[in-house]
């Protein structure tokens, strides 16, 4: 069992729904901005990443890149005759530093277990 020993707050939360990559304001919810996507339908099932200071967000068999401050689209690959499937998305960043982060959280948790028992 993982036990959560920093409560802070993420910089940014990130949201795709329906066509439209949200970012929310991590203390209240709120949207910050929105950007619509071209060519993404509605129904569409989507994945974003963060890195750094751009977002890269998966649908409908394309990669779309925008702006973290400001959902600014910046570039997109319509991935062309590999169909309109499910995008799943990875970086460097964002593996390397997950696979940290885990590492971390295990190792904090480790220390909190034996310092309780």
């Amino acid at each position: 069992m993982r036990i959560r020993t920093n409560l802070g707050m993420p910089e940014h939360i990130v949201v795709y729904v329906g066509g439209w990559v949200h970012s929310l304001n991590p203390l209240d919810g709120k949207t910050i901005w929105e950007t619509k996507l071209p060519k993404a339908y509605q129904s569409s099932i989507g994945s974003v990443v963060i890195d750094g200071d751009v977002i890269l967000a998966g649908v409908g068999g394309r990669v779309y890149c925008l702006d973290v401050q400001d959902g600014r689209l910046i570039w997109t690959n319509e991935m062309p005759g590999l169909g309109l499937g499910m995008v799943s998305l990875a970086t460097p960043n964002t593996s390397a530093s997950s696979a940290a982060e885990q590492q971390n959280a295990n190792a904090q948790a480790a220390a909190t277990s034996a310092a309780l028992g």
